[in-house]
């Protein structure tokens, strides 16, 4: 069964104004009449264990699984950073696994220079292998999601996840940061178009726990521009897809106006497949 549910980050406006925090974001999904709360560890006020059973509380009080976990790494551009990341990695299972979590979601970030793309690849696939290995002592599996640089296309990801090749990692579908896309953010790679978009989508749409559904510039019935999710969802419905779709707002409007629109334009899409 497809499900929905929203990262923190679409209203990252409204938590750096101080407007929103972890519990009234729970409200607000739980208002939109969301199944799961996909949580970045920014959006934590802290990880110390009495906030997370505050959080783990209500968000069972609201009827919310808690979807995924993510934070933000980045093995590839230093040799140096790698233990202060992968530590970051460490205590991000140890948070997810106490909320509930079933994936945590990292990023393996860029190489520093393109003279430097291999160096940096073999660097990720060692951390990612290392990330993998401590969510298998925790019990979580660790995803790499596609997020540019490295991840740039379909053939990134399936080369990392044949590379690092632990039971424990898999890949995390971002609809958003694949090469060929038109719009703001995600790859730019000259020579590529939607052919390709699509294709990497096909590719890494077998091997996904989770599907991250971004949206950049929504009509007013929150129809993304530039990702046609009926071929999306047709992707997904390929492959036998069940689990959740997150919703990711990266628009330049208002947030509480537009997650609300992209969530029951969401909600249509999959009431179709």
């Amino acid at each position: 069964m497809l499900r929905l549910s929203c990262l923190t980050l679409s209203y990252q406006n409204q938590f750096k104004a101080g407007k929103m925090d972890i519990f009234s974001f729970l409200s607000t999904l739980r208002a939109m009449g969301l199944d799961g709360a996909d949580i970045h560890m920014s959006g934590l006020k802290n990880h110390d264990k009495p906030h997370l059973k505050e959080v783990r509380r209500r968000a069972v009080d609201h009827g919310l699984s808690i979807s995924c976990l993510g934070v933000s790494t980045e093995f590839g551009r230093s040799a140096e950073a790698i233990p202060r990341e992968i530590e970051k990695a460490k205590q991000a299972i140890e948070v997810g696994m106490f909320l509930g979590a079933p994936v945590l979601r990292v990023f393996v970030g860029s190489a520093p220079s393109p003279d430097k793309t291999e160096e940096a690849f073999q660097r990720g696939v060692d951390a990612l292998r290392k990330c993998a290995e401590l969510g298998a002592d925790a019990g979580m599996p660790v995803a790499l999601q596609n997020h540019s640089g490295l991840t740039s296309t379909g053939d990134d990801m399936l080369r990392f996840h044949k590379a690092v090749n632990h039971p424990n990692f898999t890949l995390l579908l971002d609809t958003g940061h694949f090469a060929g896309r038109e719009g703001p953010n995600g790859p730019k790679i000259p020579g590529t178009g939607y052919k390709d978009y699509y294709r990497s989508l096909e590719q890494v749409a077998p091997l996904t726990q989770f599907v991250r559904v971004k949206f950049y510039d929504v009509d007013p019935t929150g129809r993304e521009r530039y990702i046609d999710y009926g071929r999306v969802m047709r992707i997904l419905q390929a492959v036998h897809y069940n689990g959740f779709l997150g919703i990711v707002y990266e628009g330049k409007k208002d947030e509480a106006q537009d997650v609300p629109l992209c969530a029951r334009f969401m909600r249509e899409t999959m009431r179709g497949y």
